[in-house]
C-alpha cells in the first residue's frame, strides 16, 4: 500500500509575502546591475510640492495547491472459510465378557479341642470370734427447766362511750304551696359517758417444770460375733474350645470383564481453510493543481489577493 504526504497549502498572506520577497531581490539586482547608486536632485519647488502618490499593480501567477484524490487499489486478502469433511476414526468399546476362574482362597475352619484349666473356688466358712466392744446404753434422766406461760387475766377498765340522749318534738313548718304541716322530728343529744367494762388480758409468766432427757453411756461389754472367711481352694477342671485354623481352598468364580474391541467409525469435522481473495479498496492519494491567483500590489505595501 502506498503512503502519501499532504503539503499543507500556503495562505494568501503568505505567497503574497514570497512574491514580495521575490520583486524586491529583482529590484536589487536590477539596480546592481546599472554599476551604482543615482540619487535623485530636486529643486527647491520641487521639494515644497508633495509627491503624487503611484498607482497600484495587479499581478497574476500560476501557484500549486495540494489535493486529496480517491484511487481505487486491488489488494489481495486472506480469508478463512469453514469446510466440513470426514475422516475415519478407529473407535474403542468395551464389551462385558463372563469367564470362570479358579482360585486358591484362605479359609477358616472351626477345629472343636479340650484342655484343662486350674481354677480357684472360695469356700465361705463361719467361726465364732469373741470381741470387746463400746456400747452406748440409754438412760432416762429427769431435769428442772422454767418455760415462760401466757396465761388469760380479767381486768375492769373504764371506757367513755357516746349515747344519744335525744328526743321527737313536733315541729311545725310551711311547705311550697303555704300550708303549715307539723311533723315529729328527732332532734339528738349526744351525751359521754365513763363506764366499767370487763376486759380479758393475756399475762406472760414464768414457771418451773420438769422434764425427761435420755442420755447415751458408753459401757464396754463382751460379745461373740460369727465371722466369715473365705477359703481358697485350687480346684481342676476340663474346657472345650473351638480353635479357628486357616485352611487353603480351590474355588471357582465367575468374573466379569471388558473386553476391549476396535471399530472403524465416519467422522465429520469442520476446518478452516485459508483462501486469498482480490478486493478493492480506496486509498488516498494527495496530488498538486495549478491555480492561478490575482492580487494587487500597492506602494504602501498592502496586498489585496482574490
Amino acid at each position: 500500500m502506498k503512503t502519501f504526504r499532504r503539503t499543507p497549502p500556503l495562505g494568501a498572506a503568505g505567497l503574497l509575502a514570497s512574491l514580495l520577497i521575490a520583486d524586491s531581490a529583482e529590484a536589487g539586482r536590477r539596480h546592481h546591475g546599472r554599476g551604482g547608486c543615482a540619487v535623485p536632485v530636486y529643486t527647491p519647488a520641487e521639494c515644497a510640492l508633495p509627491a503624487p502618490a503611484p498607482e497600484p499593480v495587479t499581478v497574476t501567477k500560476t501557484i500549486m495547491v495540494p489535493e486529496t484524490v480517491y484511487e481505487t487499489m486491488t489488494v489481495p486478502v486472506t480469508v478463512y472459510k469453514p469446510v466440513t469433511r470426514t475422516k475415519t476414526v478407529t473407535v474403542y468399546r468395551d464389551v462385558p465378557r463372563t469367564r470362570e476362574v479358579q482360585r486358591m482362597v484362605t479359609q477358616y475352619v472351626h477345629v472343636p479341642k479340650t484342655r484343662t484349666e486350674n481354677y480357684v473356688v472360695c469356700t465361705p466358712t463361719w467361726k465364732e470370734v469373741t470381741k470387746d466392744v463400746v456400747v452406748n446404753v440409754p438412760e432416762t434422766v429427769t431435769r428442772n427447766g422454767v418455760r415462760r406461760v401466757c396465761k388469760p387475766v380479767i381486768v375492769t377498765e373504764t371506757r367513755t362511750v357516746c349515747r344519744d340522749m335525744g328526743a321527737y318534738e313536733c315541729r311545725s313548718y310551711v311547705d311550697c304551696c303555704g300550708c303549715t304541716r307539723t311533723c315529729q322530728v328527732w332532734v339528738p343529744n349526744v351525751v359521754r359517758q365513763d363506764i366499767q367494762v370487763q376486759v380479758c388480758k393475756h399475762e406472760v409468766g414464768e414457771e418451773e417444770f420438769q422434764y425427761n432427757v435420755t442420755e447415751y453411756k458408753p459401757v464396754t461389754q463382751t460379745k461373740t460375733f460369727k465371722v466369715c472367711e473365705m477359703v481358697k481352694e485350687t480346684q481342676s477342671r476340663e474346657v472345650n474350645y473351638t480353635v479357628c485354623e486357616a485352611q487353603q481352598v480351590a474355588k471357582t468364580f465367575t468374573e466379569t470383564y471388558c473386553e476391549r474391541i476396535a471399530e472403524q467409525r465416519q467422522v465429520s469435522y469442520t476446518e478452516c481453510v485459508a483462501e486469498t481473495v482480490q478486493r478493492e479498496v480506496k486509498v488516498a492519494k494527495c496530488i498538486l493543481v495549478p491555480k492561478e491567483v490575482t492580487y494587487t500590489i500597492y506602494p504602501n505595501g498592502c496586498n489585496t489577493c482574490r
